[in-house]
């Protein structure tokens, strides 16, 4: 009967020792994927920032282009540079179809 307390005692030792290295193994687990989540969220949130900054500079981008084809702009630029001016009304001809 010595011999089966034996038996009996060693395989609860290795039951135990089983469990023990599950347990260890899924507490590593749960660190790594605390660790995962926490660096995953920091990109997020870093891209989300570079999102908004891109919105920003595409907002600037759109006001800069519609200050530069303004159609004042467009005219003064004609007169000066190409020195282009308004034909007097006399001097328009319509052509039909």
């Amino acid at each position: 009967m010595s011999a089966s307390i034996k038996t009996g005692q060693a395989r609860m030792l290795a039951v135990s020792l089983l469990v023990l290295l599950l347990v260890v193994v899924s507490a590593l687990g749960v660190i790594y994927s605390s660790y995962k989540s926490r660096q995953l969220f920091s990109e997020v949130q870093q891209q989300n920032r570079e999102a908004m900054r891109l919105e920003e500079d595409w907002g600037r981008l759109l006001l800069e282009q519609s200050t530069w084809a303004s159609h004042a702009r467009i005219e003064r630029l004609a007169k000066s540079e190409l020195k282009m001016v308004v034909p007097a009304p006399e001097t328009i001809i319509v052509v039909k179809r």
